[in-house]
């Protein structure tokens, strides 16, 4: 009897807890986590087709490389890093078997290399080539790389989700964090295959690490429950630079949020320069690695700026051997950039966040002096950290202004917050009319997320970018061979070879060919077949090249034979024929 009685008080505590305790705490944070994963897939089956930006392509063959313990090199070699490389040693060796990345952050590409290296070790290849038309993207795309930024994006929601409890409330922690996993940007970034979404989280995690440390120490709790998260601010401000530059630009942010928190004029400053010292210490090797190099601490970030300016459009700049650079012409094409990116498409980067609703109630934030002090002062830092970012971003790529997504999580935060502010002054009084509201703020912020997942859903990436007929052309060459290509980063990733950029025109392939490194094949895309013809082709910059993709090459052009592709967009020479047999003329790009 005592068994029994045991059991069915076991049993009754057991219903009770599936009721109203602990088991249905673990049932709905279950069906949440359930729900966020079917997004999540429902998201990448309709829009992913592959990767489409040179960016990406060039982050996963640095991991790869990674992974083959080739350390920080590229396949991805750029007229203007050899000139720049070349510089650095008395030999003029522009060092292609083992070329140096001087453009990108390594966290990133480490990280994809572990993931790489784990599949390689379970017998899985996960740079296996896709067979058919319809076969766009590789398993390590796939399996790698879009769940690592997946990953990677979930833990930002629920950074969003502690910060919001501590900061406001529970439930505002929520519904921001359901904001934020229902919002368009979020998983854009995600499926990017960039390093948008790890960047984001170190940005994120170290305001959120900084706020838990000075209000521990506000508390007056021990130095191990406040030093802690101090220490880990600053480590994942450090690992958000080492993931991307550009995430610098919190650190002033943050640092202020510190000063402000432990009294301006109470010593406070010591743990503002400290976060900062501490920082500059932690990136010095880097900077030191770039200044032996190539001999400048910022690698070639300041060259980057530069492309697609007015002056140096697309990859001019990238394809120059020979730069001719003066101090007024930089300074000229830095502004005239910085003025068109946000003329332009850019020019609602920042109001277009999450279709507008929250980031007008952010901005409307700095103008209402909020009860609790470290609310203030998080959204000061906040917002001189989005105008430094704002600031630098203009001078960059399309990617880097994307960065501008790392201050959406607070955007979220704080225009919730103060939308509850409004509620509460109205003072409506009947419940229903508060949910309804608050349905009606999540609808409207989550507006782009539920139109981009209605049809048509996202195209292929052809053209350019198919990668069987990519990794196809690719194995015409063997390992030691060198391939010159206007989409180098497609074919050292998808092919594995080391790919030179086309040169600006056919004196510097000459000199590269002749007097540096003989290339063996040359692969012309719609990259460069699709210029305007007049403007580009026949008169242009490109006109040297026009011959070339015409099939009319010079005597002395030492690829003479050639194969067109996929019905004539893509041309491939080489010094002999490598293409008997392959085929080569079916392979056709999805339509």
């Amino acid at each position: 009897m005592a068994d029994n009685r045991s059991f069915e008080s076991t049993l009754h505590d057991i219903v009770y807890s599936i009721d109203t305790g602990t088991g249905l705490k673990i049932i709905r944070v279950a069906l949440y986590i359930l729900l966020l994963l079917i997004i999540v897939m429902v998201f990448t089956a309709t829009q992913f087709r592959g990767l489409k930006t040179e960016e990406a392509m060039d982050l996963c063959q640095l991991g790869r490389n990674i992974s083959l313990q080739e350390g920080l090199v590229t396949k991805t070699v750029r007229p203007l890093t050899m000139w720049k490389i070349q510089q650095q040693n008395a030999a003029e060796n522009p060092m292609l078997g083992n070329h140096p990345d001087l453009y990108n952050a390594p966290a990133y590409p480490a990280l994809l290399s572990v993931g790489f290296k784990f599949f390689e070790l379970i017998g899985v290849d996960p740079f296996d080539m896709p067979e058919g038309s319809r076969g766009v993207a590789m398993p390590a795309e796939q399996w790698i790389v879009l769940p690592l930024n997946h990953f990677f994006a979930i833990l930002t929601g629920w950074i969003l989700f502690s910060l919001g409890k501590r900061m406001f409330s529970r439930e505002i922690g929520f519904l921001g964090m359901t904001i934020y996993y229902l919002s368009n940007l979020v998983w854009k970034d995600s499926i990017s295959g960039l390093n948008l979404s790890m960047a984001i989280f170190f940005a994120v995690a170290s305001f959120y690490m900084m706020v838990i440390a000075m209000l521990n120490k506000r508390d007056g709790e021990s130095k191990l429950l406040w030093m802690t998260p101090y220490l880990f601010s600053i480590l994942f401000a450090v690992m958000g630079f080492y993931t991307r530059f550009i995430t610098a630009c919190i650190v002033p942010g943050v640092a202020l949020f510190a000063w402000l928190m432990t009294g301006r004029f109470r010593g406070g400053t010591r743990f503002a320069l400290i976060f900062v010292f501490l920082y500059m210490m932690m990136i010095s090797p880097w900077l030191i690695r770039n200044q032996q190099v190539c001999g400048n601490p910022i690698g070639m970030v300041g060259y980057k700026a530069l492309a697609e300016s007015p002056r140096f459009p697309d990859n001019t700049l990238d394809r120059e051997y020979h730069p001719e650079l003066s101090g007024s012409k930089v300074v000229s094409a830095l502004k005239q950039k910085w003025v068109l990116n946000y003329s332009g498409e850019h020019s609602k980067v920042l109001p277009s966040m999450g279709g507008g609703i929250l980031m007008a109630l952010f901005l409307t934030t700095f103008f209402y002096h909020f009860v609790r002090p470290q609310v203030n002062y998080l959204r000061w830092g906040v917002g001189v950290s989005m105008l430094l970012m704002t600031l630098v971003a203009g001078f960059f790529s399309d990617s880097s202004i994307a960065m501008l997504h790392l201050f959406w999580p607070f955007v979220v935060l704080y225009g919730l917050a103060f939308f509850y502010i409004l509620i509460d002054r109205l003072d409506l009084g009947v419940r229903l009319y508060n949910l309804g509201l608050k349905c009606l703020i999540v609808l409207l912020a989550t507006l782009p997320f539920w139109l981009t997942l209605m049809p048509p859903h996202e195209n292929h990436p052809y053209p350019p970018y198919h990668a069987p007929i990519i990794g196809r052309v690719a194995k015409m060459l063997n390992e030691r061979e060198v391939l010159c290509t206007d989409m180098p980063w497609a074919t050292a990733w998808y092919g594995d070879r080391v790919s030179i950029l086309l040169p600006k025109d056919l004196d510097q392939f000459y000199e590269i060919n002749d007097y540096k490194q003989y290339i063996s094949g040359m692969y012309f895309t719609t990259i460069t077949k699709n210029k305007p013809f007049v403007k580009q082709l026949l008169d242009g910059p490109e006109k040297s090249w026009l011959p070339i993709m015409s099939g009319r090459t010079p005597p002395d052009f030492p690829l003479k034979q050639g194969v067109s592709l996929n019905r004539q967009d893509q041309i491939f020479l080489s010094d002999r024929d490598r293409w008997s047999g392959r085929n080569a003329n079916t392979e056709a790009a999805p339509e």
